[in-house]
């Protein structure tokens, strides 16, 4: 299988060197940004090999819609890495932050293991119809962008064995400061060294149930690669949002989201929680009405861009989606055409 790492920086992401050491077929791509020190970046590339840094003045060449539309000095330049992944012809990409440090040499064989054969083992599916991965670390927490309803009362699982489960997205996990929200960072400051033993054994989540995964140490198949843009204008709900979307479509081709290895130590790069926590006031407020949304949805048949067009033409017709996300959707979708033209 064709495997592509890709991901956005403002530094020099040295860590890039302890990944190729694991796998030097992986073909890596990086879109840099207005604040980023192209030279010493491709000096790295050049040290790495099998590498392809887009700086700014590279995207703008490149005369993606979808550029323009998400602008500068933002998270969001990965998802130009991402259409030219699925243009070099990746089969599954790997999506990081520049602050996950791959904890063993298996990192891209673990990815590949997920999506070669179907999955037999362990599968979550709660009465709730939700679920939350970060129950099963330690210290217990909360995953980014999950509801704040879903927060209450018993969180029981219903584990299940499953034979050949067919996988999408494939969510490794990180060690050392977690993904969660800035009021979680705030008020505990939990440091996560170690989780459920079902987590290292891996855990797929029934499609017919709702979770919630992040777009750093994350991979999925080429074929639901439209479904992974990075939102704009809705804040640290950028990558979340997508999820939920990535969800929707592919429960009707019954792939499932897995959940375990391979690990990462987030060394998070130093942010402020005050800026965060406004960014996330919006996603908190909307996410489950979002979500219902989703669900009520008919999006018809047809292709995965078939369907993710469907979606962002209803969603244009609810009151909280920005515009902008609305354009960068139209955009983001000409963009996926034309690659795959």
């Amino acid at each position: 299988m064709k495997t592509a790492l890709i991901t956005t920086t403002i530094n020099i992401p040295e860590v890039l060197a302890l990944y190729r050491q694991f796998d030097e077929s992986v073909e890596f791509f990086i879109a840099g940004d207005r604040k980023t020190p192209h030279d010493e970046v491709k000096s790295l590339i050049r040290k790495i090999g099998n590498a392809r840094y887009y700086s700014d003045e590279d995207q703008e060449r490149l005369g993606y819609r979808s550029s323009e539309a998400i602008g500068w000095n933002k998270i969001m330049r990965r998802n130009i890495a991402l259409l030219e992944a699925v243009r070099s012809g990746a089969d599954v990409i790997i999506t990081i932050d520049d602050d996950n440090i791959p904890a063993d040499a298996n990192y891209f064989a673990d990815f590949r293991r997920l999506f070669r054969t179907p999955w037999s083992g362990l599968m979550a599916a709660p009465a709730s119809g939700w679920f939350d991965i970060g129950g099963m670390l330690t210290p217990a927490v909360f995953h980014r962008g999950y509801p704040y309803d879903q927060r209450q009362g018993d969180r029981g699982y219903k584990i299940a064995p499953v034979v050949g489960a067919k996988i999408g997205v494939a969510a490794g996990l990180w060690m050392g400061d977690p993904d969660i929200d800035a009021m979680q960072r705030l008020t505990n400051g939990p440091m996560v060294l170690s989780c459920s033993e079902l987590v290292r054994a891996g855990l797929a989540v029934s499609p017919t149930c709702t979770t919630v995964f992040n777009s750093q140490n994350t991979a999925f198949l080429r074929q639901l690669a439209p479904l992974m843009m990075v939102w704009i204008s809705v804040g640290r709900y950028d990558d979340i949002w997508a999820a939920y979307i990535t969800q929707r479509i592919m429960r009707e081709d019954n792939y499932a989201v897995h959940f375990g290895r391979p690990f990462v130590w987030q060394e998070r790069n130093v942010q402020s929680l005050w800026k965060n926590l406004r960014d996330e006031i919006m996603g908190m407020e909307t996410t489950p009405r979002f979500v219902r949304d989703l669900d009520e949805m008919d999006l018809g048949s047809g292709s995965v861009l078939d369907r993710l067009r469907a979606c962002y033409r209803q969603l244009a017709k609810l009151d909280y989606i920005p515009r902008p996300c609305l354009e960068l959707g139209e955009a983001w979708c000409a963009d996926f055409e034309r690659i795959a033209a």
